[in-house]
């Protein structure tokens, strides 16, 4: 007999189906503490290695090992489907899992010096970066769990947005809170506010589901008997990999290159995520409307030409213009690449296909820190920037092959 991971009667919990506004208040809180940790992990973490005298390259590999846990993300929508706790659900226990533990791992950061102990620093933001994607899968299921067809462009604009709103304000905290309190102040902070969504998980249920005595592997192929699904996982892989050429070295460039204060990153990276939050609040309604396709190709060919100009940035000025141009349109980009994960995603196995599509992006990112850091070594960051929108613009040829991605699974 099928398990449910419905409640038992007489239950105080709000079932998040029904309760639209606690449903888009937990997404929207997650996605946001995602926002605040990504901002040391995948931006301003190179800064605090560079204050220790960590080379570039070793910069670029501690980036790459530490997205290793997103990479397999898979595995824990495989978990996520599969395995529930019956009267709690198969998402919520693992969201209340990552963000209690990872609160914790973020504390022991700080009395952590990676020039004496690199070992350590990589093995703890390598567990933190594992409880950070446990949380973030089932957040992911969750969202494919609840959320409607015509709605799917909203909910991730509130998500995409909220993450986004985290590093808009931990952009500008970091500058400020560095140069005046230091780096500890701002891993507490990240760890106290990882906390916050917890109460919420707390009074929540999900909605009934019915879990399968076996893993339903069958749906699993049945999804890569879909020539789309390839297109769009190879697409996934190189536009990550051009992009986070880009955003892994960008700090690098401002702080080095342009020799701008660690304040100065901030405010500048505050004004480019600004911009990604109008590009994510703009996108979603409108993409609910606009084929994909279109959508997908002016964003790239947008993010091409800022690619291009940020290699010839050569002031505050035009870092400021070039990071605006570069918010929006990466925050529309965004949000076209998660309606494409939600769209190809059979819901017996959301959560792994949405893992899935997810550690592709992720593994493009990896490739491209590591990448990053040698062609910046090799041949310095404008050149670096240049090879990267050639990459982003030769998706454009996978595009062409892009059709009817919201009718794949529709049914399911």
């Amino acid at each position: 007999m099928n398990e449910k991971t419905n409640v038992l009667p007489g239950s105080n919990k709000k079932i998040l189906s029904e309760h639209k506004n606690l449903r888009y208040l937990i997404f929207g809180t997650i996605y946001l503490h995602q926002g605040f940790i990504e901002v040391f992990l995948n931006i301003y973490m190179a800064l605090y290695l560079l204050s220790y005298g960590i080379s570039i390259l070793y910069i670029g590999l501690t980036i790459a090992i530490g997205g290793i846990p997103w990479i397999i993300k898979p595995l824990y929508g495989m978990l996520s489907d599969k395995k529930g706790i019956r009267t709690w659900g198969r998402r919520i226990p693992y969201m209340l899992i990552g963000s209690f533990f990872g609160a914790i791992l973020f504390f022991t950061l700080i009395p952590v010096n990676p020039a004496t102990a690199w070992i350590v620093f990589v093995s703890i933001i390598v567990s933190a970066n594992f409880f950070n994607a446990l949380c973030d899968t089932a957040t992911d299921g969750l969202i494919v769990d609840t959320t409607e067809l015509e709605k799917r462009g909203t909910a991730q604009s509130i998500c995409w947005g909220s993450k986004f709103v985290g590093y808009v304000t931990a952009a500008i905290l970091v500058g400020f809170m560095i140069e005046i309190l230091g780096w500890g102040i701002y891993f507490i902070f990240m760890g106290l506010f990882l906390l916050i969504p917890i109460p919420m998980l707390l009074i929540s249920q999900e909605p009934s589901y019915d879990l399968p005595e076996k893993y339903p592997i069958q749906d699993v192929k049945d999804t890569f008997k879909e020539r789309l699904v390839w297109i769009v996982l190879l697409f996934f892989l190189i536009s990550g990999l051009g992009l986070s050429i880009v955003l892994s070295m960008l700090p690098l460039f401002l702080s080095i290159e342009l020799k701008f204060s660690l304040s100065m990153v901030g405010i500048i990276m505050s004004i480019g995520y600004i911009s990604f939050i109008v590009g994510c609040i703009v996108a979603g309604p409108i993409l609910d409307r606009v084929s994909r396709r279109k959508s997908i190709t002016t964003s790239i060919i947008i993010l091409c030409v800022v690619a291009f100009l940020i290699s010839m940035t050569s002031n505050i000025i035009m870092a400021l213009i070039f990071m605006v141009l570069a918010g929006v349109s990466w925050g529309v980009f965004q949000i076209v690449e998660m309606m494409l994960s939600m769209d190809i995603c059979k819901k017996s196995v959301g959560a792994t296909m949405y893992s899935l599509y997810m550690s592709v992006i992720n593994l493009g990112g990896m490739l491209g820190a590591i990448i990053g850091a040698i062609l910046v070594q090799t041949y310095g960051f404008r050149i670096a920037f240049m090879c990267a929108g050639f990459i982003v613009l030769s998706t454009l040829i996978l595009v062409m092959f892009m059709k009817g991605t919201e009718q794949v699974f529709k049914e399911c």
